[in-house]
């Protein structure tokens, strides 16, 4: 649905986190551009007038960008610490456009040979410049983003399919036998996202090569967990699920129980009742 998309956390727009930022983008571009394109009829006067005038705008519109950002996006809709949204992100432009054009529109007034220019459509026209001069570069930040706006998975996860995963130079590889000792397997704790018990066989979920690997033997959660002892990051939530506390990305529930996910699993693994004092216990060590 339309209003949970909304809803839908995302990385916040650069430009909308640091006005300063925002105020040379948005100085720089808007000069630029209308130095190369003209799109103002202003391009007959003197070179240096010219100039000046387009470096005013260019002030003027990003002085006004600023403000709105640092003194209404940031204390009113950011809130300091809370989520971002699509809803806010598209808010933000909203509020950010119009302060564009009221800075132009207004700008006209002091830049401009006199003209009747109290009117609706002169008003509208400065809208259509902000969208076209100055807008632009905060399209290309949230383009940036934008697998995040059309993903299914929390905001956590997509960033983890982004990253490629770094293995320390020094990181040892962990070794894992089969109980028929036929089978064996070897990975990097770094690549462990957890490993579930399927009948006489377990399961590996592992990120390997900028992809989840699904690794099968044959033998019981029971032998795994005593291999993996060691290993204080990793922990058995369950009596199918062995995961690695440092790849939980969210977890909901209460002391009666909480289900967990992890990057880029598109699974929820629960906690049970009987292990949630000791993975409370272990969790906290690993944020």
């Amino acid at each position: 649905m339309l209003s949970d998309w909304l809803k839908k956390e995302i990385p916040q727009n650069l430009l909308l986190q640091k006005p300063w930022v925002a105020f040379v983008a948005v100085t720089v571009f808007g000069f630029l551009f209308t130095f190369i394109y003209t799109p103002f009829a202003t391009g007959e006067e003197e070179e240096w007038i010219f100039i000046g005038k387009l470096i005013v705008y260019g002030l003027l519109v990003g002085g006004a960008v600023f403000s709105v950002t640092a003194w209404f996006i940031h204390p009113v809709i950011r809130k300091n610490d809370s989520s971002w949204t699509i809803q806010k992100e598209l808010l933000s432009f909203a509020i950010v456009l119009f302060a564009m054009g009221v800075a132009i529109y207004f700008g006209a007034f002091l830049l401009e040979p006199a003209a009747d220019r109290w009117n609706l459509s002169t008003f509208l026209d400065s809208f259509k410049y902000s969208v076209f001069i100055c807008f632009l570069p905060y399209f290309f930040f949230s383009l940036i983003h934008a697998t995040f706006w059309f993903s299914t998975l929390p905001i956590k996860e997509e960033f983890f399919k982004r990253i490629p995963s770094e293995k320390p130079m020094d990181e040892p590889i962990v070794n894992i036998s089969s109980k028929l000792k036929k089978e064996s397997l070897a990975f990097y704790l770094s690549e462990l996202l957890c490993i579930s018990s399927e009948g006489n066989y377990v399961v590996f979920y592992l990120f390997q090569d900028g992809k989840l690997q699904k690794k099968i033997i044959r033998n019981s959660m029971n032998e795994i967990e005593e291999q993996l002892k060691t290993h204080g990051c990793l922990l058995r939530v369950h009596r199918a699920f062995l995961v690695n506390l440092k790849k939980i990305t969210h977890k909901k529930g209460n002391s009666l129980g909480y289900h967990l996910r992890l990057n880029g699993l598109d699974l929820e693994i629960p906690v049970s009742r009987n292990k949630v004092k000791e993975f409370e216990e272990k969790f906290t060590q690993f944020r």
